[in-house]
């Protein structure tokens, strides 16, 4: 299942750790926001802005009032902390979740030489092996 979205939700993918909270989906976590409050529940998707979906959610805001939701949404500006389980182990989850997505970064595909290039790279490689000799 590769990593799908925009071309920037991509470069956001493979150059932060936005692969690490990918890796906890269908998991429950406590995410801290920059309001004081926090939200805990099952985490349903993430996407390339590390937007948060949640479902069965719970709500404590400053006072520590609770509010019970079966889907929350929480977008990636406000979140403060988001809070790994001590039960899983970041280099293997990322490891799988990079090898699941092929690793490769998308747009990256195999150089193509023009004809004068391979040409000068073959001249090139006969004047080393001259030289060897």
């Amino acid at each position: 299942m590769n990593f799908e979205g925009t071309s920037r939700e991509k470069f956001f993918y493979h150059n932060t750790l936005l692969c690490l909270i990918r890796c906890l989906q269908d998991k429950n976590i406590t995410v801290d926001l920059r309001n004081d409050s926090y939200v805990c529940g099952q985490l349903v998707a993430v996407d390339g802005f590390m937007n948060l979906s949640f479902c069965k959610a719970v709500y404590c805001d400053t006072q520590q009032n609770e509010y019970f939701f079966d889907n929350l949404f929480i977008q990636g500006r406000n979140i403060r902390y988001v809070h790994i389980p001590e039960t899983m182990t970041i280099l293997g989850s990322l490891t799988n979740e990079l090898k699941r997505n092929k690793g490769r970064k998308p747009g990256l595909k195999p150089e193509v030489k023009s004809t004068k290039a391979t040409k000068a790279l073959k001249q090139h490689m006969k004047t080393v092996a001259e030289l060897d000799n």
